[in-house]
């Protein structure tokens, strides 16, 4: 009977010791597998990674690396960048990765295409400025002693102003090209010597401001005639007055661009122009 004991005994005690043994064993794999599983990397190293920099010739450094960067691993540490300073685009990936960046760099960093070339533009037509310099006064009126052209013009100033009597001056004539300047001086007399004078025109710039393809309305900016009377043997000039001003001048309008004093007398502008094709 206390044979069979101590056996009993012996063969717990020995499934104990192996069932520590076990136990001991399964916590030290389990503790190698949890520290190999720290030690491996949870991305791919450096040490596949090589670099290159790229040079950029022709298109935009900053555009072209918004359109490289889908060729790059994505791997931590890999890099594209742009120096602006040098034009060149710095790459560090692996070299397939590389090798795709670089050919496509090719295909993209190629110069711009030309603009396609404008039709040139129709050259702009020549300008005729016809001024007509009057004298009025309170004598009777003179017959045709002014061009017929602006009879309608001195009708209407005979209506509206104390003058009665027209009589021309001076011609002036000018002609030049829309966008042009205009300058013009002289000495002009009456007929019959009881007024001269020396005068100076000027027009800034002719110019079209519509767009349409038309020229009209012309715009003359700063108009600016002088006007200095010269004393005679019978007895001193008429005096000196000036007139400026800026106007549009429609198609075949004439316009009296101002009046002056001059003592008795009055200097009138009356303009019209005409576009030659």
């Amino acid at each position: 009977m206390l044979t069979k004991t101590i056996k009993l005994l012996s063969l717990l005690l020995a499934v104990c010791l192996t069932g520590s043994a076990l136990a001991q064993s399964n916590t030290q794999s389990s503790q190698n597998s949890q520290q190999a599983t720290k030690t491996e990397p949870q991305y791919v190293d450096f040490q596949g990674f090589k670099g290159k920099i790229l040079e950029v010739k022709h298109r935009d450094l900053n555009l072209l690396v918004s359109a490289l960067s889908p060729l790059g691993s994505g791997f931590k540490g890999a890099q594209l960048k742009a120096n602006h300073d040098f034009k060149t685009i710095t790459v560090r990936d692996f070299p397939e990765n590389i090798a795709a960046i670089e050919e496509a760099l090719k295909r993209l960093d190629v110069p711009s295409p030309p603009k396609p070339a404008e039709p040139p533009a129709p050259p702009k037509p020549d300008v005729e400025i016809y001024g007509y310099l009057l004298i009025a006064s309170q004598g009777d009126a003179a017959t045709n002693d002014y061009p017929k052209v602006i009879e309608d013009v001195v009708k209407q100033l005979q209506t509206n102003l104390n003058y009665k009597s027209y009589r021309l001056l001076t011609p002036i004539v000018q002609r030049t090209r829309i966008g042009g300047n205009l300058s013009s001086s002289g000495t002009a007399s009456l007929s019959d010597k009881s007024v001269m004078a020396n005068y100076e025109f000027n027009i800034n710039r002719i110019s079209s401001e519509n767009e349409t393809g038309s020229v009209w309305p012309l715009v003359m900016n700063n108009l600016d005639l002088r006007f200095n009377g010269i004393n005679s043997s019978d007895g001193p000039g008429i005096g000196s007055a000036r007139l400026t001003t800026g106007l549009r001048l429609n198609d075949g309008e004439k316009v009296v661009v101002g009046t002056a004093s001059l003592r008795d007398k009055a200097l009138i502008l009356v303009l019209t122009t005409k576009v030659l094709k």
